[in-house]
């Protein structure tokens, strides 16, 4: 037989966590967590509501930017919006951590930007995610490996500028559009197919992408922008089809 006062002692040690949080309210009885007011720690479960019973729908804008003993991030499934800078400069930071079920569809500007020990970003399986902020993942230079979920129309400028160790990345078949300098100075880069979905690369696309080699381009018409390969030297024969 479960012990009850087993129950009571959970409920109370995790309203006791939550208070360790600051909240905005919102309507519809929801919420934003905006900080974290215990000691530095190293990982973080954000709750899914906070002591008044209100659900945490958004992280605010930068509600956790720099805290830089922060390893780890845990998402809760209520949460659907990321803001600006959230957790910009976090730079210990080397996983984020969110389930299959999450509601999560829009992450803010520059909401992971110099977070320098992410390596690789699984965001496949987040289905509800159809927007990423300008330079959200910016010089993340130690990122290595991403892959995208389907439902993204386009990458934001500057979205993955300056990660220098990128080097594999898949792209969704949604696809339309490159934006500015979404993966500028991504030297590491090698190889990329872009999907038959996409139809404009902006300037600065994959500029300073030393390493780009080998590029598959779509059948179907695509807009390219003179200056998206600028100093892409590597890259000798831009107009493979495959």
């Amino acid at each position: 037989m479960t012990n009850p006062n087993c129950i009571i002692t959970c409920q109370f040690d995790m309203t006791e966590y939550g208070r360790l949080f600051t909240y905005e309210a919102l309507s519809n009885n929801t919420c934003t967590v905006t900080g974290y007011v215990g000691s530095e720690t190293f990982s973080l479960l954000i709750p899914s509501t906070d002591p008044e019973g209100r659900s945490v729908i958004a992280i605010g804008d930068r509600a956790f930017a720099g805290h830089t003993a922060l390893r780890t991030v845990t998402l809760p499934d209520s949460v659907e919006t990321i803001g600006r800078r959230a957790f910009a400069f976090c730079t210990g930071l080397v996983d984020i951590r969110a389930s299959a079920e999450s509601r999560l569809t829009t992450v803010g500007d520059r909401a992971f930007m110099g977070c320098e020990c992410l390596t690789v970003l699984r965001l496949g399986r987040l289905r509800s995610l159809t927007s990423l902020g300008r330079a959200t993942f910016a010089y993340c230079t130690r990122l290595h490996s991403v892959v995208l979920p389907e439902g993204l129309s386009e990458l934001a400028p500057s979205l993955f500028e300056g990660c220098s160790a990128l080097k594999h990345i898949h792209l969704p078949e949604s696809l339309s559009a490159i934006r500015t300098a979404a993966f500028s100075a991504c030297k590491a880069l090698e190889i990329l197919s872009l999907p038959t979905s996409l139809r404009i690369i902006e300037d600065c696309a994959f500029a300073w992408c030393g390493h780009l080699s080998d590029l598959r381009l779509p059948e179907s018409a695509c807009v390219i922008s003179g200056s998206a390969f600028m100093e892409c030297y590597a890259l000798h024969d831009l107009l493979q089809v495959g």
